[in-house]
Protein backbone atom coordinates (compact mmCIF):
# COMPACT_ATOMS: atom_id res chain seq x y z
CA UNK A 1 0.00 0.00 0.00
CA UNK A 2 3.16 2.49 0.61
CA UNK A 3 3.87 1.85 -2.96
CA UNK A 4 0.39 3.06 -4.25
CA UNK A 5 0.39 5.76 -1.84
CA UNK A 6 3.62 6.81 -3.46
CA UNK A 7 2.88 6.50 -6.80
CA UNK A 8 -0.17 8.14 -6.58
CA UNK A 9 1.15 11.73 -5.19
CA UNK A 10 3.67 11.83 -7.62
CA UNK A 11 1.10 11.44 -10.50
CA UNK A 12 -0.74 14.11 -8.23
CA UNK A 13 1.65 16.57 -8.44
CA UNK A 14 2.71 15.58 -12.31
CA UNK A 15 -1.03 16.51 -12.81
CA UNK A 16 -1.42 19.38 -11.40
CA UNK A 17 1.40 21.19 -12.32
CA UNK A 18 0.64 22.26 -15.74
CA UNK A 19 -2.62 23.83 -14.89
CA UNK A 20 0.19 26.61 -14.11
CA UNK A 21 2.85 25.81 -16.71
CA UNK A 22 0.24 26.58 -18.99
CA UNK A 23 -1.36 29.23 -16.89
CA UNK A 24 1.57 31.17 -16.95
CA UNK A 25 2.48 30.89 -20.03
CA UNK A 26 -0.84 32.47 -21.74
CA UNK A 27 -0.36 34.95 -19.27
CA UNK A 28 2.97 35.74 -20.80
CA UNK A 29 1.78 35.42 -24.11
CA UNK A 30 -0.88 37.91 -23.81
CA UNK A 31 0.52 40.63 -21.17
CA UNK A 32 -1.27 43.57 -21.88
CA UNK A 33 -4.66 41.79 -21.89
CA UNK A 34 -3.64 39.72 -18.67
CA UNK A 35 -2.42 43.29 -16.59
CA UNK A 36 -5.99 45.19 -17.86
CA UNK A 37 -7.72 41.83 -16.00
CA UNK A 38 -5.89 42.14 -13.22
CA UNK A 39 -6.51 46.21 -13.23
CA UNK A 40 -10.08 45.29 -13.91
CA UNK A 41 -10.87 43.47 -10.32
CA UNK A 42 -9.31 46.85 -9.07
CA UNK A 43 -5.02 45.38 -8.37
CA UNK A 44 -2.60 47.85 -9.78
CA UNK A 45 -0.80 47.53 -13.03
CA UNK A 46 2.14 45.51 -13.45
CA UNK A 47 1.19 42.59 -11.46
CA UNK A 48 1.14 40.61 -14.91
CA UNK A 49 4.60 39.38 -15.03
CA UNK A 50 5.24 38.32 -11.58
CA UNK A 51 2.01 36.76 -11.61
CA UNK A 52 3.21 34.68 -14.69
CA UNK A 53 6.51 33.77 -13.53
CA UNK A 54 5.43 32.85 -10.34
CA UNK A 55 3.09 30.38 -11.93
CA UNK A 56 5.59 28.97 -14.59
CA UNK A 57 8.41 28.63 -12.02
CA UNK A 58 6.59 27.08 -9.20
CA UNK A 59 4.43 24.89 -11.85
CA UNK A 60 8.16 23.68 -12.87
CA UNK A 61 9.28 23.08 -9.30
CA UNK A 62 5.91 21.53 -8.68
CA UNK A 63 6.69 18.97 -12.10
CA UNK A 64 10.29 18.14 -11.27
CA UNK A 65 9.47 17.47 -7.62
CA UNK A 66 11.53 20.51 -6.14
CA UNK A 67 11.26 22.35 -3.07
CA UNK A 68 7.76 20.60 -3.27
CA UNK A 69 6.23 20.74 -0.05
CA UNK A 70 6.87 24.62 -0.20
CA UNK A 71 5.52 25.31 -3.58
CA UNK A 72 2.76 23.13 -2.89
CA UNK A 73 1.58 25.73 -0.15
CA UNK A 74 2.20 28.59 -1.99
CA UNK A 75 0.10 27.52 -5.02
CA UNK A 76 -2.47 26.34 -2.37
CA UNK A 77 -2.70 30.09 -1.21
CA UNK A 78 -2.26 31.14 -4.60
CA UNK A 79 -5.24 29.48 -5.28
CA UNK A 80 -7.41 30.44 -2.66
CA UNK A 81 -6.15 34.27 -2.97
CA UNK A 82 -6.91 34.25 -6.80
CA UNK A 83 -10.58 32.42 -5.97
CA UNK A 84 -11.26 34.69 -3.69
CA UNK A 85 -10.07 38.28 -6.05
CA UNK A 86 -11.04 36.97 -9.38
CA UNK A 87 -14.00 34.61 -9.27
CA UNK A 88 -16.45 36.19 -6.53
CA UNK A 89 -19.50 36.87 -8.72
CA UNK A 90 -21.47 34.23 -7.17
CA UNK A 91 -24.37 35.09 -9.13
CA UNK A 92 -22.53 33.54 -12.17
CA UNK A 93 -22.20 29.74 -12.81
CA UNK A 94 -19.06 30.06 -15.01
CA UNK A 95 -17.69 32.47 -11.82
CA UNK A 96 -18.56 29.50 -9.12
CA UNK A 97 -17.41 27.36 -11.14
CA UNK A 98 -13.81 28.89 -11.63
CA UNK A 99 -14.25 29.65 -7.71
CA UNK A 100 -14.92 26.17 -6.79
CA UNK A 101 -12.45 25.09 -9.35
CA UNK A 102 -9.76 26.98 -7.32
CA UNK A 103 -10.30 25.62 -4.00
CA UNK A 104 -10.06 21.58 -5.93
CA UNK A 105 -6.84 22.42 -7.00
CA UNK A 106 -5.55 24.30 -3.29
CA UNK A 107 -6.78 21.04 -1.46
CA UNK A 108 -5.28 18.77 -3.54
CA UNK A 109 -1.88 20.82 -3.59
CA UNK A 110 -2.55 20.74 0.66
CA UNK A 111 -2.38 17.24 -0.11
CA UNK A 112 0.45 16.90 -2.18
CA UNK A 113 2.25 19.38 0.62
CA UNK A 114 1.02 16.46 3.15
CA UNK A 115 2.78 14.18 1.33
CA UNK A 116 6.15 16.25 0.54
CA UNK A 117 9.09 14.72 -1.26
CA UNK A 118 7.95 11.44 -2.59
CA UNK A 119 9.43 9.74 -5.06
CA UNK A 120 10.76 10.51 -8.23
CA UNK A 121 11.21 14.33 -7.35
CA UNK A 122 14.32 16.34 -7.10
CA UNK A 123 13.87 16.92 -3.44
CA UNK A 124 14.04 12.89 -2.70
CA UNK A 125 17.45 12.64 -5.11
CA UNK A 126 18.37 15.52 -3.00
CA UNK A 127 17.78 14.56 0.60
CA UNK A 128 19.13 10.88 -0.37
CA UNK A 129 22.56 12.43 -1.25
CA UNK A 130 22.47 14.55 1.66
CA UNK A 131 21.79 11.30 3.80
CA UNK A 132 24.78 9.75 2.18
CA UNK A 133 27.01 12.69 2.88
CA UNK A 134 26.33 12.85 6.29
CA UNK A 135 27.09 9.13 6.34
CA UNK A 136 30.11 9.12 4.68
CA UNK A 137 31.22 12.45 7.53
CA UNK A 138 30.31 10.59 10.26
CA UNK A 139 32.56 7.70 8.91
CA UNK A 140 34.95 10.01 8.45
CA UNK A 141 35.20 11.36 11.83
CA UNK A 142 34.65 7.55 13.40
CA UNK A 143 38.03 6.63 11.81
CA UNK A 144 39.94 9.82 12.61
CA UNK A 145 38.73 9.30 15.93
CA UNK A 146 40.22 5.68 15.77
CA UNK A 147 43.43 6.36 14.40
CA UNK A 148 43.93 9.61 16.71
CA UNK A 149 43.11 6.90 19.75
CA UNK A 150 45.79 4.14 17.69
CA UNK A 151 48.36 6.54 18.05
CA UNK A 152 47.95 7.25 21.35
CA UNK A 153 47.89 3.62 22.43
CA UNK A 154 44.68 2.67 22.93
CA UNK A 155 44.47 0.05 21.31
CA UNK A 156 41.14 -1.33 22.48
CA UNK A 157 39.50 1.87 21.31
CA UNK A 158 41.01 1.92 18.02
CA UNK A 159 40.28 -1.39 16.92
CA UNK A 160 36.26 -1.14 18.01
CA UNK A 161 33.50 -0.20 15.69
CA UNK A 162 32.61 3.60 16.74
CA UNK A 163 35.32 4.23 18.91
CA UNK A 164 33.95 2.58 21.88
CA UNK A 165 35.57 0.83 24.53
Amino acid sequence: MHFVSKFAALIARILISPLFILAGLGKFLDLAGTDQYIQSVGLPAGLAVPAATFEVVLGLLLLLGLFTRLTAILLAGFCIITGLVFHNDWGDPIQQAMFLKNLAVAGGLIMVFSYGNVSHGLDRMRSKRDREHELRERELEEHREREVARKRGDFDVATKPGGKA
